[in-house]
């Protein structure tokens, strides 16, 4: 059984009350994601797709938006959500990912910090590609915790919250490697965005964690100088590929 590093029920705990919204337009992501989407409008699918933050950035591009995700809002509120900010939607599933028949590929699959709660995650990247249409866009990030000045704070400051990831998924080399024998060319492997560094509750904190809190929360904006790329301290690993063949 593949491991889940965070329960469905502590998901939906935490989406019950949460408010939907996009990602803003200096969002990195969001820059990131639009630096690969096509202009010619077409259908999008996102595994794990709730709260549809980055789906939506995507749909006001004007691409038809479906998703699949096992928590129950996402078959009510998020396409209402999305409908309602003028975002053209199609069909939304509550499901595993795992277990699901999918009946159809897409113009463009994304994930947005979803394979890293998994323990078999290299599975998770090959389902992905495999829902990818012909001449179709992959899109996959996560957070970088592996990075060698990330996974120190993380490791000191925000321990409970790096225990819900899977470290060893945040790896877009291997992401690339997985799904070269798939057909795909390859047009970004590797991290982004400028230092940022967020942390989770803790349910227990030392003088010194309460005391390095403080003072990264201070230093938050000094950090931006940093130059963004660096795999030790940049806050994202991403890939964008493209299937190879014609568009359907």
């Amino acid at each position: 059984m593949n491991k889940d590093f965070v329960g469905q029920d502590a998901w939906d705990d935490r989406y019950r009350a949460l408010k939907l919204d996009a990602a803003s337009s200096d969002d990195c992501v969001r820059q990131w994601i639009e630096r690969f989407l096509p202009a010619k409008p077409g259908a999008c699918l996102e595994l794990g797709c709730f709260p549809g933050r980055y789906l939506a950035a995507i749909g006001q591009r004007g691409h038809e938006l479906h998703g699949i995700d096992r928590t129950p809002r996402v078959l009510t509120d998020l396409p209402r959500w999305l409908e309602s900010i003028g975002c053209r939607t199609g069909s939304f599933r509550q499901d595993d990912v795992f277990e699901h028949a999918f009946e159809r590929q897409y113009d463009i699959v994304c994930s947005f910090g979803l394979i890293e709660h998994f323990e078999d995650w290299a599975s998770l990247v090959r389902i992905h590609a495999k829902l990818v249409a012909a001449g179709g866009l992959l899109l996959l990030t996560t957070p970088n915790f592996r990075g060698g000045v990330q996974r120190f704070l993380h490791g000191w400051l925000d321990g409970d919250n790096l225990r819900e990831h899977n470290c060893a998924a945040m790896a877009p080399a291997k992401w690339s490697e997985l799904i070269d024998p798939m057909g795909f060319e390859v047009l970004f492997q590797g991290h982004f965005g400028a230092f940022d560094f967020w942390m989770g509750d803790l349910a227990e904190m030392s003088f010194l964690q309460r005391a390095g809190r403080a003072f990264m929360r201070r230093m938050k904006g000094v950090g931006r100088i940093l130059p963004a790329g660096p795999a030790a301290w940049t806050p994202y690993c991403g890939l964008a590929a493209r299937k190879r063949g014609a568009s359907n």
